[in-house]
């Protein structure tokens, strides 16, 4: 085990990890390297990118963070895990909801399994397995999902904010940013109290709702659109350290409960 997962690992125990998302379909490398330089600037966690050979190559040389890539093509995780990644993420499905595709169940536990065998025929240690439960599932179907997962044999998972009826309407209006968050909340609690995996929570997450983030018992959050979108290097370091403060802080709090 190297020691970006090892940090990694320590900062999902103490429920302070912070994961910046440059974004599953974003392929301006450029525009990615922008990105992982203000997430190390700003001490993140973690950067997830694109599950391209190509980006995580140039990345990899970028940061000594943790590495997240993020594709639905197990053989594409593989391929990233090759070119240097830590984690190999199944997920980040939003650009896909986009264009009205959606997983189920079965769908996601099938790649999942192959996802697993391909890193872990790498070697031991070599990656961890992220895999995000779609949010679109009913509660009742994404616990037997995370519980499935856990026994498999993934080291963590993932909750986002995308609704039912979003799934069954794919033409409808977008949710809003506040809209998936309060989704993205109700998920991760309700799969906290049921699985043990370490939880990232993700969807309409900014410097202002992290601390609430975190009272759902998730072991970090990704963020995205609310620090990638802004325009400058500082913009983006300056948000991304305020979301630090509040992972922190909700951490020292977890700290003097638990001393009361």
């Amino acid at each position: 085990m190297n020691h970006r997962i090892q940090h990694l690992k320590n900062a999902l125990a103490d429920r302070r990890a912070v994961k910046m998302i440059a974004g599953i379909a974003n392929f301006d490398l450029e525009n990615v390297l922008a990105i992982v330089k203000s997430a190390d600037d700003a001490g993140a966690t973690a950067v997830d990118v694109a599950a391209t050979p190509e980006i995580v190559s140039a990345v990899r040389t970028q940061t000594d963070m943790a590495v997240f890539a993020s594709s639905v093509s197990p053989k594409s995780l593989l391929a990233a895990v090759e070119a240097g990644a830590d984690v190999a993420e199944l997920g980040n499905y939003d650009a896909l909801y986009e264009e009205g595709l959606f997983f189920g169940y079965e769908d996601v536990l099938g790649l999942a399994k192959e996802t697993l065998a391909l890193i872990k025929s790498k070697g031991e240690g070599k990656a961890l397995t992220s895999i995000t439960v779609p949010g679109h599932l009913s509660q009742q179907s994404q616990v037997r999902l995370a519980v499935a997962l856990q026994e498999l044999g993934v080291d963590m998972i993932q909750t986002e904010g995308a609704s039912r009826e979003l799934a069954a309407a794919p033409k409808i209006k977008a949710l809003t940013a506040a809209e998936k968050f309060e989704i993205t909340l109700s998920n991760t609690r309700v799969l906290t109290e049921k699985c043990s995996l370490p939880i990232l929570t993700a969807s309409g997450i900014h410097a202002q709702n992290t601390h609430l983030a975190f009272t759902t018992g998730a072991a970090g959050v990704g963020i995205g659109r609310a620090v990638n979108q802004l325009d400058t290097h500082d913009e983006r370091v300056t948000t991304l350290q305020a979301i630090m403060d509040q992972a922190n802080q909700s951490r020292e709090a977890t700290l003097q409960a638990a001393a009361m």
